[in-house]
């Protein structure tokens, strides 16, 4: 054999020219045998370097050479020094196409050891954990459909790509300790792997089914979870792991456990498995995202066990800023939460779990930099307080009263306490939690102001709106006293009403000069002339405002102290008269006159009646001009959020006015609703007033004139047509069937009046009450019509039209013995169509 000749540089010179044959005779040719042998190691990491991420597409005969030389290495090289050096060779590799091609090689030297394999086996795992944990985490703060180009992300490619590898070389170990003389310990150790592969980074790479169904990422997920799920059989034996982890996560104590962690067992050692690595096992298996064999999951659990060990996991994702942990967090509790029954005693709170998950989602909610995130956890926070029972659900709003450190989660934590009382009220027995020193203590954190008349009001908007709004609604719903509110009356009006008309007054007196001072400097064109507006925002201070929104900020805040001090108004009426001032929404004034017009028909004859102005008409008249902007509002946001709260938190928003004056709408979406049909008649009778009149005389109906009147109303819904099933849905609740059948008798009798009928006999009460049933028919058919300008509808509103009018001949040759039934056939046929057969 030739000495002089270093086989690991003639190897690398051969790869490097291209002579790959030749490379690979290498090892087979006797002259050099001996030194490829005592060479194997240097051989390993020279092979391993001459590879780069686009080697396999650009040089792929190179690829393979070197696949083979490595196989070469394996049967040549003894098992324990080459299973180092490829061991060295993960852990310093410089691509995933490095890392890729160790994978089959170090799988094949494992496979020797099988006498050592545990200890290998683990060293292994361990240099691939770390390996992986280097990829650098994606983060682009993406929502919804936006999130589809992540897909696209080098990062994810990159995890995607390495998660993808890992089956294929675990999965020999997996089946051989799935038998059940398998080493325990080895068992437990590639069990801690997988489990650590549900973790960091896989955890903030979007999963979620809903928006990504057959992603490579879920998939690499679904074989994991099947592979786990394998060898633990029942993954619920890892729950005692969880609250031992979330102990560990003191610094304190996990220092004191740092020297000894080498000789802890998979699960209890923090390096191979943590609350993250957990918090990941317990997403996929209890989230519904993955299908999961039943058999993981057994029944011999206690529920409140392992929701309240869940949990545990759901605040450790919600502590973290990245979209992935955090909507994986959410995911997991809307979820766990199905878990657990209604009313759930309050004694359950004597377990921190349930603070720790409040505070976690008021921070989420607060702080969060996706929407929709803050959006689920404002929603989880409130399916979370009314799992308990009365007694349960006060500890928890007094606890968010407490730590809550924004006025918008304030806001909404009293009308969650609102809602509770409403609900109680219809006990036979108020619980004792709403009543005495309970009640005026919850009343001093509800009626709170920090700073007393200098605390920031701006700032306190939402929570001092529904503090008004609650206060109001308790003086007006309690007749009886059953809260002891009565006996606060005093101390509301002067510990905390008249702080906050001083307040409001030095607020505005503030806000007026600032506005002035900016218009000033705007006349006087001396741009340098900056007028200073401080705004904070959650403790921190917005600085370089452009000039047009320090204008807006202003705008906006005297706004809500315009309406604020409205609601001061009534509810010092309120607690001074203990009765309701304010008109019910079903007889709301839509227009600007001073004084309230209130129609009367009794058989066609038209009266005006005029109220004549009481002593609080100039702020009854302020409130409801803000109700009307903001119901105007509200509706460009109905067909993304709805008829509901949500669109009336955002139209008073696009107002000017907190998102929480939502709260001057007791029926919420029922309330939009009803603006939205008051408006509508308003503009048919606008348009009706310009068409020819024509008088209805005996059996003759002025077919043409109604058809063209229901046609131009149900056009009206067009814009919301997509939503109006959910409307029509809205107006059949109790609280909304009043303001409905208003606003629909007054439809009739407006079409009927405008087409000519000035009839006082008794056809007056029939066409009236089948015009009802009509539209209403009409109105479900316009739903499901998909033809062009609505042909099919207005056809079906022309045949119901010919029927009515068959039916008025049939009264007017017979009317003494066909009246009564045709009457009550039209009544039932038009409390059918409105969904309340079932009033009395």
């Amino acid at each position: 054999m030739d000495q002089t000749v270093d086989v690991v540089d003639l190897i690398s010179s051969l790869l490097d020219s291209g002579k790959y044959k030749e490379a690979l005779s290498v090892p087979i040719e006797e002259k050099y045998a001996e030194s490829f042998k005592d060479n194997c190691w240097d051989l390993i990491s020279v092979t391993v370097g001459k590879i780069e991420n686009d080697t396999i597409i650009i040089k792929p005969s190179l690829y393979n050479a070197c696949e083979e030389l490595l196989t070469i290495i394996v049967q040549s090289a003894p098992p324990e020094g080459a299973l180092l050096e490829f061991i060295e060779q993960i852990e310093v590799a410089k691509n995933d196409a490095q890392f890729a091609i160790i994978l089959e090689p170090l799988q094949q030297l494992l496979l020797k050891l099988s006498v050592k394999r545990g200890r290998s086996l683990e060293w292994c795992l361990n240099s691939i954990t770390t390996y992986i944990d280097a990829i650098p985490i994606p983060e682009h703060k993406l929502e919804g459909q936006e999130r589809l180009l992540l897909d696209s992300d080098i990062n994810i490619r990159r995890i995607i790509k390495v998660y993808s590898l890992l089956p294929r070389f675990y999965r020999p170990f997996v089946r051989e300790m799935i038998a059940p003389d398998a080493n325990v310990k080895t068992k437990e150790l590639i069990s801690a792997f997988l489990i650590s592969l549900l973790g960091k980074p896989l955890i903030y790479v979007d999963l979620d089914p809903y928006s990504n169904l057959n992603s490579e990422a879920r998939l690499c997920c679904v074989d994991i979870i099947e592979d786990i799920s394998k060898l633990l059989k029942n993954v619920m034996k890892l729950l005692p792991y969880v609250e031992l982890h979330e102990k560990l996560n003191s610094k304190k104590k996990s220092k004191a456990i740092a020297n000894n962690e080498e000789e802890l067992p998979p699960f209890e050692n923090n390096e191979k498995t943590n609350l993250t690595t957990l918090s990941g096992l317990y997403y996929s298996f209890f989230s519904g995202h993955f299908d999961v064999p039943n058999f993981a999951l057994p029944l011999v659990y206690s529920n409140e066990y392992v929701v309240h060990t869940v949990l545990l996991c759901v605040i450790h994702l919600l502590s973290f800023d990245q979209y992935g942990p955090l909507t994986k967090g959410v995911s997991l509790c809307k979820e766990i939460f199905k878990k657990y029954p209604k009313n759930i005693s309050y004694k359950m709170l004597t377990l921190p779990v349930h603070y720790n998950l409040c505070r976690s989602l008021i921070h989420v909610s607060i702080y969060s930099g996706y929407k929709s995130i803050r959006k689920d956890s404002v929603k989880i926070l409130s399916d979370h307080v009314n799992k308990f029972e009365y007694k349960g659900r006060h500890l928890i709003i007094k606890y968010m009263l407490s730590v809550a450190n924004h006025s918008g989660i304030i806001g909404y934590a009293i009308t969650l306490y609102k809602n509770s009382l409403n609900e109680a009220f219809k006990e036979a027995q108020l619980p004792d939690c709403f009543t005495g020193t309970e009640m005026r203590d919850m009343i001093n954190k509800i009626c709170y102001l920090p700073h007393g008349a200098e605390s920031d009001l701006v700032e306190l908007a939402d929570q001092i709106i529904a503090a008004l709004n609650f206060l109001r609604y308790l003086a007006l719903k309690d007749v009886g006293n059953k809260t002891g509110i009565k006996e606060c009356f005093s101390v509301i009006e002067s510990d905390y009403l008249e702080k906050l008309r001083t307040g409001l007054n030095m607020s505005k007196a503030h806000y007026e000069v600032k506005l002035k001072d900016i218009e000033e400097a705007q006349k006087s064109k001396k741009p340098n002339e900056e007028v200073e507006v401080s705004i904070n925002v959650a403790g921190n201070m917005l600085e370089n405002i452009p000039t047009e929104s320090k204008k807006e900020i202003l705008h906006s805040g005297l706004n809500a102290f315009h309406l604020v001090e409205c609601l001061i108004a009534r509810l010092s009426e309120s607690l001074r008269n203990g009765r309701r001032l304010f008109m019910p929404l079903t007889s709301m004034a839509i227009n600007d006159v001073t004084h309230k017009v209130l129609r009367s028909y009794c058989q066609g004859v038209r009266k005006e009646v005029v109220v004549p102005a009481t002593f609080d008409q100039e702020d009854h008249q302020y409130e409801e001009d803000v109700k009307k902007r903001i119901l105007s509002k509200a509706l460009e946001f109905v067909t993304k959020s709805g008829w509901s709260v949500d669109s009336l938190a955002q139209g008073a928003e696009a107002a000017g006015y907190p998102g929480v004056s939502h709260g001057l709408f007791p029926n919420g979406g029922g309330d939009l609703v009803h603006y939205f049909n008051v408006t509508c008649n308003e503009k048919l009778v606008e348009e009706m007033k310009s068409w020819p009149k024509e008088e209805l005389k005996e059996s003759k109906v002025p077919a043409q004139q109604i058809e063209n009147a229901i046609m131009t109303r149900l056009l009206m819904i067009e814009p919301y047509k997509s939503t109006w099933a959910k409307a029509m849905a809205i107006q059949t609740l109790p609280n909304n069937v009043p303001n409905c059948l208003a606003t629909l008798l007054s439809l009739v009798d407006d079409i009927c009046y405008h087409t000519g009928d000035r009839s006082v006999d008794f056809n007056w009460y029939i066409r009236r009450v089948g015009l009802a049933g009509i539209y209403k028919a009409s109105e479900l058919f316009y739903l499901t019509d998909n033809s062009q300008s609505s042909s099919a509808t207005r056809s079906f509103v022309k045949s119901r039209i010919r029927d009515a009018e068959l039916i008025q001949i049939a009264l007017n040759m017979n009317p003494v013995s066909v009246a009564p039934q045709t009457l009550t056939a039209a009544f039932v046929t038009a409390k059918n169509m409105l969904g309340i057969n079932s009033l009395k």
